[in-house]
């Protein structure tokens, strides 16, 4: 008889079962007692980087574990009309000075349209 259903009967709860000495294994409550058991894998895989540090490519020959990256000869300068933007600018910020801005490409006039006839 439960504890729950003594309380309800009216009648004095029942005897409790005496402890062992050493507590059984279970889960939450399954087996007897509380304890949590960890099951771990008996081949566990390694995850993220460091899979991909044990399983890349490795030079083995010689010849390559002494090759260096090719050394490209430096670029040519900019053409003269171009412009070198930094990172933090924009192309259509405005210049300092007013004569060395660029004139206009195209000038756009707006004008309203005819009203239509219904």
């Amino acid at each position: 008889m439960s504890l729950v259903t003594a309380f309800l009967a009216g009648t004095a709860a029942p005897a409790a079962a005496p402890r062992s000495a050493r507590p059984s294994a279970g889960f939450f409550g399954v087996g007897g007692g509380c304890a949590l058991s960890v099951e771990c894998s008996s081949r566990p895989q390694k995850k993220g980087t460091k899979h991909h540090m044990k399983t890349r490519p490795k030079k083995t020959q010689q010849w390559d574990i002494k090759r260096r990256p090719t050394q490209y000869p430096p670029l040519p300068a900019l053409p003269e009309d171009w412009t070198l933007v930094s990172a933090g600018e924009t192309e259509d910020a405005a210049p300092e000075d007013e004569e060395t801005a660029p004139a206009a490409a195209v000038e756009v006039e707006v004008v309203a349209a005819p009203a239509a006839a219904d």
